[in-house]
């Protein structure tokens, strides 16, 4: 076997470098803002199903940052949603919280979530609970500032955005997050942006 075709332990257990560097940390945000910021701008422009954003696959590169990136990825998808605002018209100074909460997209897998792969059964139902935990936070803030806003009242949004947001979003993390952890970790172990501190 060549060097990319390693075991997952090997993945795990064995990153190019034993702590990240300023340089890499930087790359790291960068790399996470541009991507998910990219991926929510574009999906303003998907259809739409009942005012749901149904096509919505930021969430799914969310968890992975945060496994591969820790905190530093959890900044950067809080960047990447201000990024993705400011083209689209919206003032972040009123969205501050729910753009804070897009960090428990990668803070709650970077804690909990201690593998680079899902490679079984358990791994899987360990990934989804833990996606899902974070989803729900996050729906819960970002109703919240809805709500702060004056553009839905929570209990409305409670009965209406929160499920099929919740089920739409998890849809996304459950099924893409595992595929592309999977194929892209060893690159990113191999090149040195793997991090095993959570600072």
């Amino acid at each position: 076997m060549n060097s990319e075709m390693k075991t997952d332990s090997t993945i795990e257990t064995k990153p190019t470098v034993k702590g990240a560097s300023w340089a890499t940390r930087f790359v790291a945000i960068v790399i996470s803002a541009l991507v998910y910021g990219a991926l929510v701008y574009l999906s303003r422009f998907t259809p739409h199903l009942f005012g749901i954003q149904v096509i919505y696959p930021a969430v799914s590169v969310g968890p992975v940052f945060g496994i591969w990136f820790q905190f530093w990825g959890a900044l950067g998808l809080v960047l990447g949603t201000i990024i993705s605002q400011l083209p689209a018209g919206l003032n972040p100074l009123i969205w501050i919280p729910a753009n804070l909460a897009q960090s428990l997209y990668a803070l709650l897998p970077a804690l909990l979530y201690k593998k680079v792969v899902v490679n079984s059964w358990k791994s899987w139902l360990l990934y989804v609970a833990i996606c899902v935990l974070a989803d729900i936070l996050v729906q819960f803030v970002l109703l919240w500032n809805l709500d702060l806003n004056g553009y839905v009242p929570f209990v409305v949004g409670l009965r209406t955005l929160f499920p099929a947001d919740l089920a739409t979003d998890v849809i996304w993390m459950v099924v893409l997050g595992p595929v592309i952890l999977n194929v892209v970790s060893p690159y990113v172990v191999k090149s040195g942006l793997r991090f095993l501190r959570f600072f």
